[in-house]
This record gives structure tokens, sequence and C-alpha cells, in this order.
């Protein structure tokens, strides 16, 4: 797996609305990767989860985090992408979650979030979309939405909140 020194703009893009700062444990970061169309991606999803808590936190409560991994949904082949109904689909009683993914600045105004979401995930290119439910078995949850194109492109948001 590589990281590429020049991000497209859909990355940039989801980067500028949730972030990409790592090791912080609370709030949303956007992580991008290119790798081989057959590596795992449920692996690249767990490394994105481990390097956004922190190994600190992370090795610290290992046990806990790998107990609270869910694999909430698969994007079917050849369905037609809408991240935002498909996020929606699987969305629980967690209201914070919802409300990070729909509108990460606080703005009142959700299009944005769901145009750049779309640009990014719902792209007919994206040939493996995949939403995971993860959590401390404690007081943390969050959510991880992972899509990889079919040139290896992998574009991987997380949100955690308390």
């Amino acid at each position: 797996m590589s990281k590429s020194s020049q991000l497209p703009q859909y990355v940039s893009d989801l980067i500028a609305l949730y972030g990409n700062d790592y090791g912080i444990l609370l709030g949303s970061a956007v992580f991008y990767d290119i790798v081989d169309p057959d590596t795992d991606l449920e692996q690249i999803a767990l490394r994105c989860q481990r390097q956004f808590l922190g190994p600190e936190w992370f090795d610290s409560k290992q046990e806990d985090w790998l107990g609270g991994w869910l694999l909430l949904y698969r994007r079917p082949d050849g369905q037609t992408g809408d991240i935002v109904k498909e996020f929606e689909a699987v969305y629980d009683i967690f209201e914070k979650i919802l409300h990070r993914f729909l509108d990460p600045l606080n703005s009142s105004d959700e299009a944005i979030a769901r145009q750049k979401l779309a640009i990014a995930f719902d792209d007919p290119d994206v040939s493996d979309l995949r939403i995971y439910e993860m959590h401390d078995q404690d007081i943390l949850t969050g959510r991880l939405v992972i899509g990889r194109r079919r040139n290896g492109e992998t574009t991987t948001l997380i949100i955690v909140c308390d």
C-alpha cells in the first residue's frame, strides 16, 4: 500500500470538511491510500482505525475496540451508490454520529457534505464500499466508511463520538 503525494480533489474536499488529524480519539478524519485491488479492505479499515485512535489508546484497549468492530453494511455489487441513504439505513440512535456525518462544520447546511460525500463514495468507479461500527465497549462509539475504486484509490472516513 502507498500514499499518494498529490491527493485527488474529492479527498482534499473531504479533508476540508472532516479533517485528517490522527491520534485525537474523538472527532473525524479522512485517510487516503492506493492499494492493490485484491488487498483485504477490512485490514485497511482496521489500520486506519488504529491510526486515528492513536497507538497508545488503541493498544491499551485493543481487545475492547476489536470486540466493538462490526460490519454494518456492504454495498452490493452493481448497486448505484447513495452514501447518505446507505449511512442513514445503518444509523442507530446515536445522533452525534449522524449529525457529524451530515454537518461536519456545524453550519446547519447539509448540502455541502452530501455533495462531497457523493463525489467520493457514489462514483461508479467505487467497486467496494463498507460501513463499520466501532466502539470501545464503554463510552466511545463511531463509524468508519471505506470505499475503494477500481484503480485502488481507497478513501476512509472515521467519526468517533462519546
